[in-house]
């Protein structure tokens, strides 16, 4: 499994060593980085960071505005893109993930989608080359053109060679069923991340297509059934990374080991 690097989470660890050492502790074999959680860091000092405590990179993800109409705009978020695959290569990481901008209006996903697919089919003919797989998630944002399998259905098939880094829990947030989108992507995921939700009382952190609010849960005690999802990934021949994520109030820290005992025990029951 690898460690989804977050030092903004409550209690997160807040240097690239220290979440580096963290991850070593609980015997992940890999980092994934969100670009922008470098800080002034260079992608050199991280890779040395992973490579000083025998950890892998597996994914890179990073926004990149390819839904802009202005065509600035849009260069400039290609441009961005492309970045991405540079920072890859320098890390011998195999996968980015395309952060999405969000639509202009619900009325506006099918153009933002076309112009997302036309620029991620040039980040995918740059990419090819260099031996780097472009993916995009389900982005747990409504306004996004990603949130949804009839929506990433359409998007991977006007952009070939684009991938999909499955997460777990935002297929809920456009109204669909997580085992449902392993089985209707198999063959097309290259990466996954792995949260749970629960319930948000403050109706604050994320709205679903059918109204509900949640915000991340501790993995076991939310929504999820990881079972479930594991075994569809397992039916489905995914032998990929796994990468944990907890965005929930709790201590990341203390989340993060409970999360990671209970993972671990729901894979071994599989095996």
């Amino acid at each position: 499994m690898t460690y989804t690097v977050a030092p903004r989470q409550p209690g997160g660890l807040q240097t690239l060593e220290e979440m580096a050492d963290f991850a070593v502790e609980l015997d992940f074999g890999a980092l994934e980085l969100s670009a922008g959680n470098l800080g002034e860091r260079s992608a050199e000092d991280f890779g040395a960071i992973c490579r000083d405590r025998g950890l892998a990179v597996s994914c890179i993800n990073g926004g990149a505005n390819l839904v802009a109409e202005d065509d600035a705009v849009f260069q400039a978020g290609l441009q961005q893109a492309l970045g991405y695959i540079e920072m890859a290569n320098t890390l011998a990481c195999p996968t980015i993930m395309i952060v999405p901008a969000p639509a202009v209006s619900m009325e506006d996903k099918p153009r933002a989608l076309a112009r997302m697919a036309e620029g991620l089919r040039e980040v995918v003919a740059e990419a090819g080359p260099a031996g780097v797989t472009v993916t995009v998630e389900d982005f747990p944002n409504l306004l996004t053109p990603c949130c949804s399998i009839a929506e990433l259905s359409e998007l991977l098939a006007l952009a070939p060679g684009l991938m999909l880094t499955y997460d777990n829990g935002n297929w809920i947030i456009g109204g669909d069923d997580p085992v449902e989108a392993v089985q209707a992507f198999a063959g097309r995921i290259a990466n996954v991340h792995i949260k749970d939700w629960e319930p948000d009382p403050n109706q604050s952190r994320i709205r679903t297509a059918d109204g509900r609010w949640l915000r991340g849960g501790l993995h076991g005690e939310g929504i999820i059934d990881h079972q479930a999802v594991f075994a569809a990934l397992i039916e489905a021949g995914y032998d990929g990374w796994l990468a944990y994520e907890y965005e929930g109030p709790l201590d990341h820290v203390e989340a993060t080991r409970r999360g990671m005992a209970y993972l671990r025990g729901v894979l071994d029951g599989l095996n």
